[in-house]
């Protein structure tokens, strides 16, 4: 009562009393901490959320690299319970022996160590794989679908339900502005359907040392004074390889220090870059000639992910001319081990590459029609006089300016990283 006999209105006294309270409030607390401690007991600090994640783990399709590379991520956010569902493959022919992700012994371990599913109690699901699926559950569902060229019925597993999948509040996420407008196209809802950028990690895909890049260089024949131009994929038609090639016959013709690097995906799909390049030769598309056919060099073993950051690192230029792509990472790791980039202007790349870190193509876009009994949603077709100036100029010396594409590089690292992408995932559930 003496302190309360100091104040001099009913203001103070009130401040007074509150303050008296809080005191006992917190003074109560440290006694309960206190009794924890001694009795042993800890604070529950679990993690609030389960989530399963029903994907592809151990190969390098890209879906099973993106699912790696995010859980990486999600691994290092404690408030999530994870859970991995391994779903099939898509291909009876994929397997981790033929088809290594290449990721190191350590990243293999962390993926082990993340729980197989086994019935838990879950608060969300998220699906990164092929076939998609939209089947309902009695949790929020995220799935993941990216497409170069457009959807169809073939595309999905089981029931193809939208409006029921929308319904229940479930979403989508894909890796690209182009990609979304092609899965709004085929009939999903705006708001249904996010933007989740894929990342890269700089940690793996980094330049190379002056002396590493020399020394790759020499062991694949490359002179100081060669360009090298490279691609990383398979040979489809969405992907432009034809285009590579014709270019690049036509480029050689006069540049003889042109050389051209390809790492096709032949264990993955069975395709082979040098099966092109006969029948493009026999159907009368290119000339062959021993000189040029001696400057292309085609890689089809799998790579680990080192090996492939030293194809990116000892490259000038990444190529890639493509009429439609989901995403196109190969461009976004070459950025990252600072070769420039050559892309089709107006599609996915659009999102993550400017004129600071590549050369853009013109193109003209061709909407709505079907092509070999495909229906297409869209397609981009690059301008193929443009590409063999492009290539022309950047063979007599560099199409971008260094201090630029430096900057350009460092801002794109910022930007786009794998640990971005899992904390809007994590929004979303």
């Amino acid at each position: 009562m003496e302190m309360v006999v100091g104040c001099r209105n009913k203001k103070e006294l009130k401040e007074l009393i509150c303050s008296l309270l809080l005191g006992k409030l917190f003074d109560t607390l440290k006694i309960i901490g206190y009794i924890l401690l001694v009795q042993g007991q800890t604070p529950d600090h679990s993690p609030g959320r389960s989530l399963l994640i029903q994907g592809w783990m151990g190969i390098n399709h890209s879906y099973a690299l993106v699912n790696q590379y995010q859980l990486l991520s999600f691994i290092k956010d404690k408030s999530i319970n994870l859970f991995h569902q391994e779903m099939p493959y898509f291909s009876k022919q994929w397997s981790k022996e033929k088809n290594g992700a290449g990721f190191t012994d350590q990243e293999q371990q962390q993926f082990s160590n993340v729980k197989n599913y086994s019935g838990e109690p879950i608060s969300a699901i998220y699906r990164i794989y092929s076939p998609f699926n939209l089947e309902n559950s009695e949790v929020k569902i995220v799935s993941f679908i990216n497409t170069e060229v457009g959807l169809d019925q073939k595309s999905f597993g089981g029931n193809l339900d939208i409006r029921s999948y929308q319904s229940a509040g479930n979403l989508v996420v894909t890796s690209s502005a182009w990609s979304r407008e092609r899965i709004i196209d085929f009939g999903f809802s705006p708001e249904s359907v996010l933007v989740v950028p894929h990342g890269v990690s700089s940690n793996k895909f980094s330049p190379l040392e002056k002396n590493i890049r020399n020394a790759s260089r020499v062991a694949l024949g490359y002179t100081e004074n060669d360009v090298v131009f490279l691609n990383v994929g398979a040979p489809f038609w969405n992907k432009g390889m034809d285009l590579i090639l014709k270019a690049y016959f036509r480029v050689r013709e006069k540049r003889k220090n042109v050389h051209l690097l390809i790492k096709d995906q032949q264990t993955l799909y069975g395709l082979s870059a040098q099966n092109m390049i006969g029948k493009m030769a026999t159907d009368g598309e290119i000339k062959l000639d021993n000189g040029a056919i001696e400057s292309i060099k085609i890689i089809p073993s799998t790579l680990s992910l080192e090996q492939l950051r030293t194809l990116y690192g000892l490259a000038d230029y990444y190529i890639s001319p493509y009429r439609a792509e989901g995403f196109n990472l190969p461009v976004i790791e070459a950025i990252a081990c600072g070769t420039k980039a050559i892309v089709t202007a107006g599609g996915s790349t659009d999102d993550f590459c400017d004129n600071l870190t590549s050369i853009k193509v013109p193109s003209t876009k061709h909407e709505h029609l079907v092509l070999q009994n495909t229906k297409i949603s869209a397609y981009l077709e690059p301008d193929f006089d443009a590409l063999v100036e492009i290539w022309n100029k950047c063979a007599k010396g560099s199409c971008l300016n260094s201090l630029h594409f430096s900057f350009g590089r460092c801002d794109l690292l910022e930007k786009f990283t794998w640990d971005r992408a899992a904390r809007l995932l994590t929004t979303l559930i």
